[in-house]
């Protein structure tokens, strides 16, 4: 008997912890049949959503249906045109072709297309897969009914939890943990799930689990596969801006960073294979973002602190005068995670409008399809479903429908209904009319807790997205008496009793917050603020905070105007008291002088920041911001013992 390989041995592990992918499975075996007239599936999604062990799943249907395979990783092909050629020749001899790493072959993506279409027998089929969503040039020329694009998304909840057993992973609290972090992501679940546990408390370090643990964390682990030495080549600076922002542009930058290289530091952002474009913006993949984050908090939270503040003033003065999708952005920078709308995408629920069969689904939900109310909120459906709201499960289930726009963009039918109409004659009396966003009959289909709580941040996110309220100050939400409102009280929600109604069939109630002059944007922002300003750095005096703020805006003249230490004089006033608080803090032992090293170079050079200054002291960077960090505790602890005496 021949001896398995080790190849053959991984193969086998891999197949027994496959799981999920029905659905692209199902395509595959219906092109495999030759039912379908797809011939070439386009595979793309982040890096780690498991976009290579879907193509060796492939793989492995194809061996067993008896179909001859050729499998092309992109990363060993050559840039050039005869390179292509040559990897693709021994295609005429199979039928189901498998390309991974397609990003690696971008600039040859027509020579790709062509030696597809030239070389390969109609009977073959092709699967592609890259982190980029395909180009238009593989839906031209007759293409688009051979051609199906499928986005790779993150496992659902209890896919996760599946393959985390499959890896030996049984204790519910841990299950849990890991499959909260990953986010679905199959890289995430099977480098936690591979990590031994440590023998003390059985537990694997998870960001935010074991925040005192050693240098080597899990999220260490997990940058290294998903961006290898490539990080390296990035301004520390920038990658810091980019783990805390959601999404980053030279604007941002400028504001954040101020004297940096904002299009340099752009530029390496992009030439990440782990970023990918929001519009004319740039973001980290979720998981390097969070690793990166969480690994900034960590090591020197006084920085942490600083940029999310800056961050976080940049994005409230583009969402008063911009789009009101700040506000989702902003929301990523908010600590507790029941006041976070969220940038990110669920990996179980959607938003989108209603569709035909929805209300049919509703009706039998609550029961309610012969009342007068629902045919009121069948209304709103049919006639202003721009102003409705669906969210849906991962399978296209419905979870949840409600009705909210803002009041001025009201039917005149509104006026006399009596969801709306007395908020809307309230409003109109009070003179705020056109700040004013409603809320009214939200029906969730889920029961589960976990589930509810899904729907609610995903709708909520999804009425900013989809711009059914554009920056309201005041928003009222009704619903019948016996609808739970817990969980309202943290964002200022009360109950209006003058608003209290019947329609015959509920009693109705109306809860109302009122987001203040700056609307929901800046609600938000007040989070933020008041959150960071809690994990202030554990410095006393009025002084002390005072240099220590004005070193982060050393070179943002409009900041340090505003600071006390200008006293009216203008920036350059407060430049000089933080260069007189560093004469008094630093001595001139090697000590002192390497304290202060860090401070000018990080914050008082036009070239420096904490990326250089780093290298220049050849410290590794959890040990540069501890130095810094008590640099800064020691420069600001001087300034207070000047004030004193």
């Amino acid at each position: 008997m021949t001896e398995l390989r080790l190849g053959e041995v991984a193969a086998q592990i891999e197949a027994e912890r496959f799981v999920g992918r029905r659905g692209v499975l199902d395509l595959v075996d219906t092109v495999m049949a030759g039912t379908s007239t797809a011939r070439i599936v386009l595979l793309h999604g982040p890096g780690g959503v498991g976009k290579s062990a879907l193509i060796r799943a492939i793989a492995r249907k194809a061996h067993v249906a008896g179909l001859p395979v050729l499998q092309l990783d992109g990363r060993m092909v050559p840039p050039i045109r005869d390179a292509l050629d040559l990897a693709l020749a021994p295609a005429t001899e199979h039928a189901v072709v498998l390309i991974d790493e397609a990003d690696e072959l971008a600039p040859l993506r027509f020579e790709l297309r062509r030696a597809i279409l030239e070389t390969l027998p109609a009977s073959a089929m092709v699967v592609i897969a890259g982190r980029r969503a395909p180009g238009k040039e593989w839906f031209e020329g007759g293409l688009a009914a051979m051609v199906t694009s499928v986005a790779v998304r993150p496992l659902a909840n209890d896919e996760s939890t599946e393959l985390l057993l499959r890896y030996g992973i049984h204790t519910q609290e841990e299950v849990t943990e890991l499959v909260a972090w990953a986010k679905g992501y199959p890289l995430a679940l099977t480098l936690a799930a591979s990590l031994p546990a440590p023998a003390n408390d059985g537990a694997r370090v998870v960001p935010d689990i074991n925040p005192s643990g050693p240098e080597a964390t899990l999220d260490d682990v997990l940058l290294s596969r998903l961006g290898g030495n490539e990080l390296a080549g990035v301004d520390p600076d920038v990658l810091d801006v980019a783990s805390i922002a959601p999404a980053v542009d030279a604007r941002m930058l400028a504001a954040v960073l101020p004297g940096h290289a904002t299009r340099e530091g752009i530029a390496q952002l992009r030439s990440l294979s782990i970023t990918e474009p929001v519009g004319t913006r740039t973001t980290l993949h979720r998981l390097a973002r969070v690793a990166l984050r969480a690994r900034l908090r960590q090591t020197d939270p006084d920085r942490y602190r600083a940029l999310v503040l800056r961050i976080a003033r940049h994005l409230r003065d583009r969402g008063l005068v911009e789009s009101p999708l700040v506000a989702l952005e902003m929301s990523e920078l908010v600590e507790n995670p029941e006041l976070r709308v969220g940038f990110d995408t669920s990996t179980t629920h959607y938003t989108e409008l209603p569709r035909a069969g929805d209300l049919s689904v509703a009706a039998e939900f609550t029961g309610a399809g012969n009342t007068a109310w629902f045919a009121r909120f069948s209304r709103w459906c049919t006639e202003q479903p721009e102003q409705s709201i669906v969210v849906r499960r991962a399978n296209g289930d419905l979870s949840a429908i409600a009705i909210i726009c803002m009041a001025w963009e009201m039917p005149s039918w509104a006026w006399d209904d009596i969801e709306t109409g007395p908020i809307l004659r309230r409003a109109e009396a009070s003179g705020v009319l056109h700040q004013t966003g409603l809320v009214h009959d939200t029906i969730i289909l889920e029961s589960d807790p976990v589930a509810v709580a899904e729907v609610m941040r995903v709708g909520n996110a999804g009425i900013i997205a989809m711009g059914a309220i554009r920056n309201p100050r005041y928003l009222y939400v009704t619903n019948p008496h016996q609808r739970s409102n817990a969980g309202s009280e943290p964002l200022g929600y009360r109950d209006v009793p003058e608003l209290r109604r019947c329609d015959r069939e509920r009693e109705l109630v109306t809860m109302m917050t009122d987001f203040g002059p700056d609307g929901l944007v800046g609600q938000i922002y007040g989070l933020i603020l008041s959150e960071q300003h809690a994990e202030a750095p554990k410095v006393s005096g009025a002084k002390g905070l005072a240099i220590i703020d004005a070193l982060r805006s050393f070179h943002d003249d409009a900041a340090l105007g505003a600071s006390p230490l200008a006293e009216g004089a203008g920036p350059d006033r407060a430049r000089w008291a933080v260069r007189t608080a560093l004469d008094v803090a630093f001595g001139s032992g090697d000590t002192d002088q390497r304290l202060r090293m860090s401070i000018e170079r990080t914050y008082l050079d036009a070239d420096g920041g904490h990326g250089i200054a780093q290298r220049e002291m050849h410290m590794s960077r959890s040990s540069f911001y501890r130095h810094l960090q008590r640099a800064r505790e020691q420069l600001a602890a001087s300034a207070v013992e000047i004030s004193a005496s």
